[in-house]
């Protein structure tokens, strides 16, 4: 047989041979490493630590993230012994719905700054470690204040972004950070449109640095079912950037504040959280790759049939 024929012959092999899945061509102990082909479903979610700040009265701020390894499959992990935060007196903060993420670049993914947790001064070395088991995995991440390379700054960045400020009302608590503030809860039933809204501003100093061409960045808005049992329907889930709402009555306190809300429809009865991330993406000195610019709300909604 001439070479040109085998080569006919062994042709149809060899695509065979390359198109079948590579995860499934690795020993077994190699396939849940991170550069295993990944699953479209049977895959496991990843708890991340981002990195922790240390503020001014000596408390330490960490903030987790997390990894869906699946392309294709939502995972939900309910809060429990497969969804836990250690010590305790944190368990409850964190996600149990783990969307799919396709992020460009070395984001990917990853879903950065899903919650945090204030550690009081007192408890500033203990670690916070976050433990989910998925896909036939358990895994778990320490979150700590001693690695200088996780440490982050809340002050202003290389421009004069800082994190945008989130109210429910002009007279509340606001948030300024990943760990956020909680809404008054809501009662609906299935099926029925909720109301979500807050007012959000942008806090950047950017007056303070020269070459900037303009002192306001349009906010972003991200809206997410943060705790639940099955995806409710959002109405603009996410904008990249917003305008800002005409001033309030010329009250110069209030001007900055604009006011941004999304309708949510329940398809089954629960206990939810919904979470509102704000963000400054549009400036030259913030991206969500490097965890800046961002601060979180969240509304529970309970859900009657």
């Amino acid at each position: 047989m001439s070479l040109f024929k085998t080569s006919k012959l062994l042709l149809p092999i060899l695509m065979g041979l390359l198109a079948a899945p590579l995860h499934a061509q690795l020993p077994e102990r190699f396939q849940n490493y991170p550069l295993g082909t990944l699953g479209e479903t049977g895959e496991f979610v990843a708890p991340m630590f981002n990195g922790w700040i240390r503020n001014e009265d000596k408390s330490v701020t960490m903030i987790f993230g997390f990894g869906n390894r699946n392309r294709t499959a939502t995972i939900d992990v309910p809060l429990g012994p497969n969804n836990k935060l250690e010590p305790a007196q944190f368990q409850g903060a964190q996600p149990t719905h783990f969307p799919v993420y396709k992020r460009r670049g070395f984001v990917g993914i990853q879903e950065r700054g899903a919650f945090a947790v204030t550690v009081p001064p007192e408890m500033a070395d203990t670690e916070v470690i976050w433990t989910l088991t998925s896909g036939g995995n358990t895994w778990s991440v320490p979150g700590r204040a001693t690695s200088a390379a996780y440490e982050m700054s809340a002050a202003e960045m290389a421009s004069g972004s800082l994190k945008p400020a989130i109210r429910f009302n002009m007279d509340g608590p606001e948030s300024v950070d990943p760990v956020g503030i909680y809404a008054e809860p809501k009662v609906v039933t299935v099926g029925q449109a909720l109301t979500l809204s807050a007012l959000m501003q942008d806090r950047g100093v950017r007056d303070l640095y020269a070459g900037n061409d303009s002192l306001y960045v349009p906010l972003g808005t991200f809206w997410a079912m943060h705790q639940g049992p099955a995806k409710p329907e959002i109405e603009a889930a996410e904008i990249t950037g917003r305008e800002r709402a005409v001033d309030y009555a010329g009250d110069l306190n209030r001007a900055e504040w604009t006011e941004v809300s999304t309708q949510v429809t329940f398809s089954e009865p629960g206990e939810y959280v919904m979470r509102l991330r704000v963000d400054n993406f549009a400036a030259p000195d913030s991206q969500f790759d490097n965890v800046c610019c961002w601060s979180n709300a969240y509304f529970p909604v309970s859900v009657n049939p």
